[in-house]
């Protein structure tokens, strides 16, 4: 079928949920939410024929309509297809959803919700639902909940043997998993006030094995009973926040004591720990996901008598054993809201020693597995849209390809491969859960002004949350947020949406310190992905609905890999951009294109009077590509030279700042250059002048 005629019958099998659901095992799932922009039973339209599905009689046949369909009986045997299992959450909702048509048939097709164990054979239940005879082309609607221990579903239909007369068509099916996410938090526990955090010194030579066990210990006492530990590397900004604030005490006496951190923080974990070797890297994963399995912390053979002295016993040893062996060996006891896909191999990459605390404290899986098919697998048996912490991919080296991967598979990216303490950041998300945050700049009616061009300069790569949370972030650089001439023109920054959950206090602390002139700008939805390769928008769009509101966030900066295989146009709207321009609280986007942020020469798309505004311009040093701008002569010489009428789409620039070679000073440069008639206004103002001033006949 053609995608019209998808995202029409995508719409009616909306209208249809509501109006009728069905009741099966005796659990009403007619109020339950379903996600209808993306099924993962695939082929489900027949138009590949019956590739990806096993059959029985069955053939591929026209419609009648546009396109193919799928044909059960015609003969004297029993008809049937079934698709291959795919991944599901244990004791997940699904709907099912297909148009059928019978002819010369009294005997109903049956359709079945199949749900297998982990190893994709073992049948656990059956859900049965007999469909409705019809002699034309009738939708028809399926709820039910997979079994609590399913890890796979597939879907059958089946139609016994009832001569060569009688024929059942099926088409357009659809498998909607239900919208529900957890908090990204997890388990961990609330800060409180009161609350004392003892921190551990984090030097940063290579190979620093008791900075990898205090990390995994930390992540489990986050969990297990609370934050205690901070590993200090230098930057007090989160630190002195943390007392001034909110009450946090800060006790430095095992700054340099690892010996005695450990013995602290024995009562608060199950005084085990899991045993590796730092020279088989492999095993670093494996320990560093089973520590949180058994409460309790890594520890790498050349320290395991420091370990011992301090009262912990071993509960596993990891050594020769990897991520793999981990997922198919405590499948069932792992978190699959998350993932921690981040190196072991300081061959690899210096941060061996980072984001540690994560999967202990969030009982998530630490990955790293050069196996692209299985990897996938992997990825995609966690919940749809859920965050891949870390960077880069095992299975590449290339940043385009690893989030093309990631968002193939249903996950946005975090990165926060150098993060140290997120766990400790995100014990503030259950604390502050009902926190509305708000922004300090103007929000009023813009001028109506002549003879103007407008220019807004956005800050790249913020949806690194490294930029906003980690150790020297922009926050605290003098090249950055702390710089001196910030407040003296409109500046645009991003902020990762995600914060409200994983760091509430920093979304808080970047707000506070903002001057009128600065505008946050949402960065790339729930974290860095593709929308145009990514399943379930829908899902990842009511999430992202909750945290932009709570994040007083009006703009979206989107990045996308859509070049150099496809072309980009208006058409990225509809399958797109929609889902973002449906949310009531985003008024406009921005969009970057990866590795040249501003290949589409700043042009202006519209979607129900709300502008996506693609970069015009890209300030940064290395000029590989005809839109950058390298010096702030360059720039402001180009701006100068630009349309001044409001009225003119031409008349505005979006300028992203390439955060790795660009600073504060450099873009004071080019304000200052520029002409009085080039009026530089934060994102939010640009996105309103814009809505305000194009006539309809420009909004194209």
């Amino acid at each position: 079928m053609s995608n019209n005629s998808k995202t029409i019958i995508s719409l009616k099998y909306i209208l249809i949920t509501v109006i009728a659901a069905f009741t099966f095992w005796g659990t009403n799932l007619s109020a339950q939410q379903f996600d209808t922009s993306y099924s993962p039973v695939v082929n489900s339209d027949a138009e590949d024929c019956l590739n990806s599905w096993t059959f029985e009689s069955a053939k591929i046949v026209k419609s009648g309509k546009k396109g193919k369909c799928f044909l059960l009986g015609g003969s004297s045997q029993e008809a049937s297809i079934c698709s291959e299992p795919v991944s599901i959450r244990k004791n997940e909702a699904v709907q099912l959803q297909f148009d059928i048509m019978t002819v010369k048939s009294s005997t109903p097709c049956t359709a079945e919700i199949i749900s297998y164990s982990y190893d994709k054979k073992t049948v656990l239940s059956n859900a049965t639902f007999k469909c409705k005879l019809s002699n034309s082309w009738s939708p028809q609607i399926f709820n039910c909940r997979v079994d609590k221990n399913a890890y796979y579903v597939a879907v059958k239909f089946s139609m016994p043997a009832a001569g060569s007369k009688a024929k059942t068509y099926i088409d357009n099916i659809f498998l909607a998993r239900e919208i529900s996410f957890n908090p990204l938090y997890g388990d961990i526990k609330p800060m409180t006030p009161g609350t004392t955090l003892y921190t551990y010194r984090k030097g940063s030579r290579r190979n620093n094995l008791q900075a990898i066990a205090i990390g995994s210990l930390q992540g489990t006492t986050a969990r297990v009973t609370g934050p205690h530990i901070w590993l200090d590397s230098g930057d007090d900004t989160h630190l002195d926040n943390f007392s001034q604030n909110y009450g946090i005490k800060i006790d430095r006496k095992y700054e340099n004591n690892f010996v005695g951190l450990i013995k602290e923080m024995k009562p608060y974990t199950s005084g085990q720990y899991v045993l590796y070797d730092i020279n088989d890297s492999p095993s670093l994963s494996a320990a560093n996901t089973l520590a949180g399995l058994v409460d309790g912390m890594a520890i790498d053979i050349k320290i395991e008598n420091l370990a011992k002295a301090s009262g912990y016993t071993m509960a596993l040893d990891a050594r020769g054993k990897d991520c793999r062996w981990v997922y198919e060996n405590y499948r069932d006891q792992l978190n699959y809201d998350g993932i921690v896909i981040h190196t072991n191999d300081y061959k690899i990459h210096p941060s061996v020693d980072c984001l540690i605390d994560w999967s202990p404290a969030t009982k998530s899986i630490c990955w790293w597995l050069a196996d692209d098919k299985y990897s996938r697998e992997v990825y995609r048996s966690m919940s749809p849209c859920s965050p891949a912490f870390g960077w880069q991919d095992p299975t590449t080296d290339d940043e385009g390809l690893t989030v093309k991967i990631h968002s193939e598979e249903g996950l946005f990216q975090m990165p926060s491969d150098w993060m140290t303490n997120l766990s400790v950041h995100a014990s503030f998300g259950p604390m502050l859960k009902d926190k509305q945050f708000k922004q300090k700049l103007e929000r009023k009616e813009p001028p109506t002004e002549d003879n103007v061009h407008y220019v807004t300069i956005v800050m790249s790569d913020m949806d690194n949350i490294l930029t906003e949370i980690g150790t020297n972030s922009f926050y605290s650089n003098k090249r950055y947020f702390a710089n001196d001439h910030r407040g003296e023109f409109p500046m645009s920054w991003g902020m990762a949406p995600s914060l409200v959950e994983l760091s509430p206090t920093a979304v808080e602390l970047w707000y506070n310190a903002a001057t009128k002139t600065d505008a946050f700008v949402g960065y790339c939805g729930l974290g860095y992905f593709y929308p145009n390769v990514a399943p379930y928008l829908q899902s990842h769009m009511q999430r992202l609905e909750g945290f932009i509101k709570r994040a007083d966030l009006k703009t979206m900066l989107l990045i996308d890999r859509v070049l150099p295989d496809n072309k980009f146009s208006g058409e990225y709207y509809k399958p797109y951009a929609e889902y973002f321009m449906n949310l009531e609280q985003i008024h406009g986007l921005y969009y970057m294109e990866y590795v040249e942020y501003a290949p589409h020469g700043g042009k202006i798309y519209w979607y129900n009077n709300k502008p996506m505004v693609t970069a015009r311009f890209d300030y940064r040093n290395e000029e590989f590509y005809s839109a950058v701008r390298s010096t702030p002569e360059k720039l402001a010489d180009t701006l100068n030279a630009l349309p001044r009428d409001p009225h003119d789409p031409d008349s505005y620039s979006m300028v992203t700042v390439h955060a790795w070679s660009k600073g504060m000073d450099d873009i004071a440069e080019a304000v200052k250059l520029l002409d009085e008639n080039v009026k530089v206004v934060n994102a939010e103002e640009f996105i309103e002048l814009l809505r305000k001033n194009i006539p309809a006949n420009k909004r194209k």
